[in-house]
């Protein structure tokens, strides 16, 4: 097989894309002002595969977003299986207004280490986890690869489905580009009574996750209308 044959399989591989589905007890759940009749929300799942939504990183206070036991073969993690990724929701709401990424270093079955120093806390802001649930992955159809700020805005791999401007985050140990992950919508059920069970990603804003395998960082960033 020549090299660019194995280029192009290899950024077909880049760019391939699964939303996240959720069973119906959770979708529910889902704010309704988030919740647009949508195609992407009905997705048939690729297989019986399931993975773990919200909760806590085990025994930590973090909050975790997605824990994955083994990794998708589509995303660009090879270095390291069992990875959570948790985050506080303060210092995350806090990073960006203080211009910093908010990171974390992993290892194999560890809790994430805060990397990120001297974060400001210039708001207080919610810190109860999203509502644990078990979730698949559904292929996109291709209509869908590079869907708007619509529907079912969960996903993983392939394009950030952005609110505003691209943004590139850099590996702040390498200085590598990093990959982009995951991302999860404002209005998923959380533990908050006092925001009526919903977690907002700033005004109704999304939240993106994305990762260095060199050095096994993930950091987030949010972005919101």
């Amino acid at each position: 097989m020549g090299y660019n044959k194995l280029a192009v399989i290899k950024k077909n591989m880049e760019l391939d894309s699964h939303h996240i589905i959720f069973d119906k007890n959770f979708k529910s759940k889902i704010s309704k002002s988030q919740y647009e009749p949508h195609q992407t929300w009905d997705l048939k799942a690729d297989n019986a595969k399931e993975y773990i939504l919200g909760g806590k990183v085990r025994n930590s206070d973090l909050n975790n977003l997605v824990s994955f036991d083994k990794i998708p073969e589509f995303l660009d993690i090879k270095s390291l299986n069992n990875i959570d990724f948790g985050i506080d929701f303060e210092l995350f709401f806090n990073s960006l207004i203080d211009d910093k990424i908010l990171s974390y270093k992993h290892k194999e079955n560890s809790i994430p280490e805060l990397i990120t120093k001297n974060i400001k806390i210039n708001n207080s802001y919610s810190n109860f986890p999203l509502e644990k649930t078990k979730i698949k992955l559904a292929k996109t159809p291709n209509d869908f690869k590079n869907q708007e700020w619509e529907g079912n805005c969960n996903k993983v791999g392939g394009k950030p489905i952005w609110i505003q401007e691209p943004e590139k985050l850099i590996c702040p140990s390498c200085g590598n580009k990093m990959s982009f992950i995951f991302q999860l919508d404002s209005g998923l059920p959380d533990k908050n009574s006092q925001n009526d069970f919903e977690i907002m990603f700033g005004n109704d804003g999304i939240c993106y996750a994305f990762w260095s395998d060199t050095d096994q960082i993930s950091s987030y960033i949010w972005q919101s209308s």
